[in-house]
């Protein structure tokens, strides 16, 4: 049987938290993975995350911000110059969301629907 193919994963939002832990998974099973974040400082702490690991070779960073064209269409050149080819990706958003209790009366909330059955 011959040689497996090398597999390329792009994972956004990869500085911390799960989308860091996405990119060492991949890299764990040989997939080579551009880890990006929006923050190039950020990214590049990441990065060295690995740089004392065997997984290292498995990890680049490349910064894009999702939300600017031409910085997703400058990562996709990267991806095709560098690799040829993608495989995965993964885009993973993340953000602190701040959730306010608001005490819910269920009387006044809640109703059930009795006509809604009666539709065909």
């Amino acid at each position: 049987m011959g040689e497996p193919t090398q597999r390329y994963a792009v994972v956004t939002g990869a500085n911390k938290g799960i989308g860091l832990e996405i990119v060492r998974q991949f890299a764990s099973t040989g997939i080579k993975v551009v880890l990006t974040a929006r923050d190039e400082k950020r990214g590049l702490q990441a990065l060295e995350t690995f740089k004392a690991s065997p997984l290292s070779d498995f990890v680049v960073f490349h910064q894009v911000d999702v939300a600017d064209a031409s910085s997703v269409a400058t990562l996709a050149d990267f991806v095709k110059s560098q690799f040829g080819k993608l495989d995965i990706l993964v885009k993973w958003y993340s953000t602190e969301i701040k959730l306010t209790y608001n005490r819910v009366i269920p009387s006044h909330d809640v109703q059930p629907n009795n006509f809604g059955i009666f539709a065909s």
